[in-house]
């Protein structure tokens, strides 16, 4: 099974916008709640990409709140057996999301519930479920969790999973916990504002290697529109971005995730090990994780587009015209800068 941990947030996106309303301006659009988070994104993804509900669990922190009732709500309506965990005195995290065309996105968020997570009912449901696949998002936004993210993620090694964390700039703090935590990542994914923040390198595949020379073993980083690259243990590989007609790119990241975590699940299940992968077979994962992210981006909301068919589709159609991946061997001289804060990343 997959046990999916991380942060999870309500949304409220306001879409549909030409410009940004002007100081006492008032504009008119669409606004609508929907879940969000890396927790609540990546569990729906892969229900919708054909993850049966039985062979996933979500954990999470929520306020004791109508919103965090929203949140168990959504997610057992879409199949996802939850376990909130409650905050005790924080409200569940908002996220005021304007999409304006032609612009990335803006976030407002209150951070709320996640800043009180812990580490020890993840613990426990580690212990319990036992799962080949555990994922951590929003590494950076979860409190105490984070400062036990190194634990977990040795106990959860230990108990035979497969380990993979999705960061974020870390909230009010540095990336020390992180960096404590790397060595027990089989799979690290960010994007390129945050490889930035964490190793100091500009360049996405120079910031990839260095990442992994901190003990990760695979290594991704998104590129919105300009695809991805990834130090894997086959090599240094390039995955070309999807052409499509952007609508809404919030959760594009998460469901890239998604992907990973389903075709990685698919051949750990027939025996294999994320360490024993090729780089081609690492060229078809990412290639499949590229086109979750851009279907995603084709609808508004973070999951609301997400569908097995829909990634499939746009596979056979666009394929051929998005490339193949680029590999080439990994670059045995690059090592990671000095540590220094960066802006903030948005997915």
């Amino acid at each position: 099974m997959v046990l999916v941990s991380g942060i999870a947030v309500v949304d409220l996106i306001a879409s549909g916008l030409v410009r940004i309303a002007e100081p006492g301006e008032l504009r008119f659009c669409a606004v609508r709640p929907t879940i969000g988070g890396h927790a609540c994104n990546v569990s729906v993804d892969l229900v919708r990409l054909g993850l049966k509900p039985s062979q996933l669990r979500a954990v999470f922190p929520v306020g004791r709140d109508v919103f965090g009732d929203f949140v168990a709500g959504r997610l057992a309506a879409r199949g996802v057996k939850a376990v909130p965990v409650l905050a005790r005195e924080a409200a569940t995290s908002l996220d005021l999301i304007l999409v304006a065309r032609g612009e990335d996105r803006r976030y407002h968020v209150d951070p709320g519930a996640n800043l009180e997570m812990t580490a020890a009912p993840v613990m426990a449901l580690l212990r319990k479920e036992r799962p080949r696949i555990f994922y951590t998002g929003g590494a950076g936004l979860l409190g105490g969790y984070d400062r036990g993210l190194a634990a977990v993620l040795r106990q959860a090694r230990a108990l035979g999973a497969l380990t993979f964390v999705d960061a974020v700039s870390p909230y009010g703090g540095s990336w020390a916990f992180l960096r404590r935590a790397l060595p027990f990542t089989d799979i690290f994914h960010c994007n390129a504002d945050e490889a930035l923040s964490l190793v100091g390198l500009r360049d996405a595949a120079r910031a990839a290697e260095a990442i992994r020379r901190l003990g990760v073993r695979h290594v991704l980083v998104t590129l919105g529109g300009r695809g991805a690259v990834a130090a894997v243990a086959g090599g240094l590989l390039r995955i070309p971005a999807f052409r499509i007609k952007v609508v809404d790119p919030t959760g594009a990241g998460d469901a890239f995730s998604a992907g990973i975590i389903l075709k990685t699940y698919e051949r750990l299940r027939r025996g294999r090990t994320a360490d024993g992968l090729t780089a081609d077979e690492w060229g078809e994962i990412l290639l499949y994780a590229s086109a979750c992210g851009a279907v995603c981006a084709t609808g508004v909301g973070t999951t609301t587009a997400v569908r097995a068919r829909a990634v499939e589709a746009l596979m056979k159609a666009r394929g051929e015209k998005a490339g193949r991946p680029s590999v080439r061997p990994r670059d045995p001289e690059i090592k990671p800068r000095q540590r220094r804060r960066g802006p903030p990343g948005g997915r």
